[in-house]
């Protein structure tokens, strides 16, 4: 008996990976839809890619809450004129309804040289069948500035 079953296990194990769903690839259409509209100082665009309660979470500024108050950022921070920039994908994963994405970016001068470099992470959200983001944090590479010990200036 012991041994008819063990030949049944793997036909079982078998038809169970058979039957899984292959993983939804991370939405990179709605990603460079992102950088399209940023890139062309479309704010309104941008905001459109988020979901009604997304968040923002930028460096060394409160968290900005909602769609409209990420255009009003992202009209305020990236207006014509703005340091183009570079995005570079890390790394992705789909779980469900939601999906990450790691990265790095780089702001480029005038020159086009990179002035300045971060990471990023997003957390993206599926809602009624399209892939917005919903939490969005970057911050820079560029140090700190170092810390001095105010009691330094105060007399011996």
């Amino acid at each position: 008996m012991n041994r008819v079953m063990l030949m049944f296990i793997p036909g079982l194990l078998a038809a169970g990976c058979a039957q899984s769903p292959a993983p939804e690839p991370f939405p990179q259409g709605v990603a460079d839809a992102w950088v399209e509209h940023y890139a062309a100082h479309d704010a309104a665009g941008v905001a459109a890619l988020y979901t009604e309660d997304a968040q923002l979470l930028p460096p060394d500024m409160e968290i900005v809450n909602g769609r409209a108050a990420i255009q009003e950022f992202v009209a305020r921070t990236n207006p014509p004129g703005a340091p183009a920039f570079e995005i570079a994908t890390v790394e992705t994963l789909v779980l469900g309804n939601f999906a990450h994405r790691q990265g790095s970016f780089r702001i480029k001068g005038a020159d086009g040289a990179a002035n300045e470099s971060g990471k990023f992470i997003e957390l993206w959200k599926k809602v009624d069948g399209r892939w917005l983001i919903h939490r969005d944090i970057w911050n820079s590479n560029t140090p700190a500035p170092p810390v001095t010990d105010a009691r330094s200036d105060e007399p011996s």
